[in-house]
């Protein structure tokens, strides 16, 4: 159409969006780096967000914007934002001469690959003054899963050479080190242990010597959960130095590290838990702590636990699967809980809590220092090892959900690790130990409840074990819940929502979860096609009759068989929606479908011709 190069500019020139003033033009650039999932900035979220998502995608923006015209090149090197977002990934590495790089590491790493370094000085040069971004992807796809210094010696003979390697993580981090001040978040993924390892060896002491004034966001995951079930940290060569560990001599270290820290996730990674309860105490207030997959012999003491949330008074979000205070001998620990009891941390700006316990003891002695009247949503996970065959009863658990007392069960027993005796009735044997029992009070289903969290609105219940009675304790406290869901539960989960006869005609009735509306059931194998039959048809009707709020919304994710038996209709005013295992795997491929490619969004063959059509009429 424009046989000539300047014919084509003249057109660019005179196009609408070239008559934009700058500054909208350079507002619609920075919405370029925001990818789906983002919102928009300064729109009204619910739940604290942390570090913006980066991909590589987003990274190249900037420069392929800054290529379009020598107007949107200087618009873009004038807005120092677009510059500040760093991706850091294998694909930076490619094959050519080998790397030599003065390193401490073993030279069993050293690796053949050059670094591709030059978007990163780019991108670091035109960000100026801007606050910085880094994302750190390390994790290799083809990963096998061994790693030198985990489980058997024989076993290192299997690790392959990592792609990315710690002299390959210690070159990207020097770079971005002279910038410290300017991180305003940090993520590092990794598989293995010993790139997160050196990377976070060579930060700790330009943070402990400038610290990170604007660091906003940390992310640090070893994404091997697998390894968090071994009682002892491995590599063993490799547990230290601890992170964030300061030397007691270093005068002219900053008062706070963390300043204006507000979202911390350690997946996998440990850290010197005392200067981080430092750090916390002098920021400006965390909002979101996740604490997930470490080994029992590196995670914080109780005490050390109980000074991380009470640093943290403006908690908003906290996880804690896998994790949580160290306790090593159920006797012992009941022992020093009854010589200095801590007080439970009241956290009064938290709004969702997810718990995932190996042991019931860990359970209780989490929610135990934990106190949050206004959590509005909780989830409890089983989060023992898959292959375990024993099973943890987490009754006392959810008898103390229910109603704030930890009391344990002996004629409901699932399972043998441990026996569900309450926290504060374990004594030290001066005889040969015996079991003690303890029962429910009784009218213990019938009584005002005094739930734990009083205004829990959504509850997810994973996997847990636990007694008929405890499940109803559960539910009878749940007075505020709207919606619920059980992942991998049995069908007693099911029946503890029905309410239960008075045992007198003067007593009212307690009818579980009063105000629920929606329900969810998911990878539960163990329901049949009569128990489908009962949610859908019989559930909601008797629950109506004892005055609980109608079901509106029942999803039931079942295999295809069984969602093709079920006959029952849905009881009136509830939709209920049987999701099949191949509905949800089609679902998935069709998210992986190219848009452009047939079967796409963007490739709509009617639409095509329709449109050709109309364009060929005007």
């Amino acid at each position: 159409m424009y046989p000539y190069p300047s014919h084509r500019n003249q057109a660019f020139a005179s196009s609408p969006i070239n008559k934009l003033p700058i500054e909208l033009l350079s507002e619609i650039f920075s919405l370029c780096l925001l990818t789906a999932e983002e919102s928009v900035p300064g729109s009204e979220v619910d739940e604290p967000s942390s570090s913006p998502i980066i991909t590589t995608e987003t990274v190249r923006t900037p420069f392929i914007l800054s290529s379009v015209c020598k107007k949107w090149r200087a618009v873009a090197l004038g807005r120092s934002s677009l510059w500040s977002n760093l991706c850091i990934t294998a694909e930076l590495i490619g094959e050519a001469a080998p790397l030599h790089l003065a390193t401490d590491q073993d030279t069993s790493f050293t690796p053949s690959h050059s670094l591709h370094t030059k978007q990163i000085i780019y991108s670091l040069q035109r960000s100026r003054h801007a606050p910085l971004n880094v994302f750190v992807d390390a994790r290799d796809p083809e990963w096998n899963f061994a790693e030198p210094g985990v489980g058997d010696d024989g076993m290192d003979m299997f690790a392959p050479q990592a792609l990315f390697s710690p002299v390959h993580m210690n070159a990207f981090i020097s770079l971005l080190l002279p910038h410290i001040t300017r991180w305003k978040s940090l993520t590092i993924l990794t598989d293995t242990w010993a790139p997160l390892h050196a990377a976070l060896t060579f930060i700790n002491p330009y943070l402990s010597t400038f610290g990170a004034p604007q660091l906003e966001s940390m992310t640090l995951m070893r994404c091997n959960d697998f390894v968090s079930y071994s009682p002892s940290f491995q590599p063993r060569d490799l547990k230290e130095p601890l992170f964030l560990s300061r030397n007691s001599d270093d005068s002219n270290a900053p008062a706070s590290l963390l300043p204006r820290l507000r979202h911390l996730s350690l997946r996998g990674v440990h850290v010197d838990w005392e200067s981080l309860g430092d750090a916390l105490a002098a920021s400006s207030g965390l909002l979101s702590l996740e604490l997930t997959s470490h080994c029992a012999d590196v995670r914080p003491s109780i005490s050390q636990f109980h000074r991380l949330l009470a640093s943290s008074p403006h908690l908003r979000s906290l996880i804690l699967t896998g994790s949580g205070p160290q306790i090593s001998d159920p006797i012992e620990s009941a022992v020093l809980a009854q010589e200095a009891d801590p007080e439970p941390v009241v956290l009064e700006h938290l709004q969702s809590m997810n718990i995932g316990y190996r042991t019931a003891l860990e359970g209780r002695t989490i929610l135990k220092l934990i106190g949050a009247p206004t959590v509005k949503k909780f989830e409890l996970e089983d989060a023992t090892y898959p292959g375990d065959p024993d099973e943890v009863n987490a009754s006392s658990l959810l008898y103390y959900l229910g109603s704030k007392e930890f009391v344990g069960s002996t004629n409901t027993s699932v399972g043998r690790k441990e026996e569900d005796i309450p926290l504060n009735e374990i004594k030290v044997p001066t005889t040969p130990r015996r079991r003690k029992s303890s029962v429910y009070p009784q009218g213990s289903e019938t009584s005002s409840s005094r739930p734990a969290f009083p205004r829990l609105e959504t509850v997810v219940i994973k996997n847990v074990k636990a007694s008929t009675r405890s499940l109803r304790t559960l539910f009878n406290g749940l007075s505020n819940a709207r919606h619920l869901e059980l992942v991998g539960m049995s069908m007693t989960a099911v029946q503890a929502l029905v309410p239960s006869p008075p045992p007198s005609p003067t007593t009212p009735p307690t009818c579980p979860c009063p105000l629920l509306r929606s329900l969810c059931i998911r990878d539960s194998e163990q329901l049949q096609v009569k128990d489908l039959d009962f949610i859908i048809g019989d559930l909601a009707a008797s629950r109506g009759r004892w005055g609980a709020c109608a079901l509106r919304e029942v999803d039931i994710h079942v295999d295809a068989a069984k969602a093709a038996c079920v006959a029952a209709a849905a009881s009136p005013g509830t939709t209920v929606t049987i999701i099949s295992d191949d509905e949800e795997e089609e679902d998935a491929e069709d998210m992986d479908v190219d848009p452009f490619k047939p079967g796409g969004a963007f490739n709509d063959p009617l639409f095509d011709q329709y449109y050709a059509d109309h364009i060929t009429i005007r």
